[in-house]
C-alpha cells in the first residue's frame, strides 16, 4: 500500500465537514485524483500545498490525533483538522 495525502480540512468543531463551516484544500500533485474522488473539478482556488503541509504536520505530529484507514483528525481548540489519504495502487 502506498498512501498519500490528497487533501486536508480545517473547520469549526461540531459542524459538518461539507465546507460550509471550513475549507478543504488539495495537494497539487494529486489534483486530478481528487477531482475524480469528489466528483467535480478541483480548481486553482482549492489547491494549496502550503495549507496541506501545515495542517498535515499539526495532525500527524500530535499525540492526541485519531487515525482511521482513510483519514486522521485532531480537535484543536474550536477547530477540527482532518488529513485525507488515498491509496495509489
Amino acid at each position: 500500500m502506498n498512501k498519500v495525502i490528497t487533501s486536508v480540512y480545517s473547520g469549526i468543531n461540531g459542524k459538518c465537514c461539507c465546507g460550509c463551516a471550513g475549507k478543504h484544500r488539495y495537494a497539487s500533485a494529486h489534483r486530478e485524483l481528487s477531482s475524480k474522488n469528489r466528483g467535480y473539478e478541483v480548481t486553482d482556488k482549492d489547491v494549496s500545498d502550503r495549507s496541506v503541509k501545515i495542517i498535515s504536520n499539526k495532525v500527524l505530529n500530535n499525540k492526541d490525533s485519531e487515525h482511521n484507514g482513510d483519514h486522521s483528525s485532531l480537535v484543536s481548540g474550536n477547530r477540527l483538522l482532518i488529513v485525507y489519504y488515498t491509496d495509489l495502487n
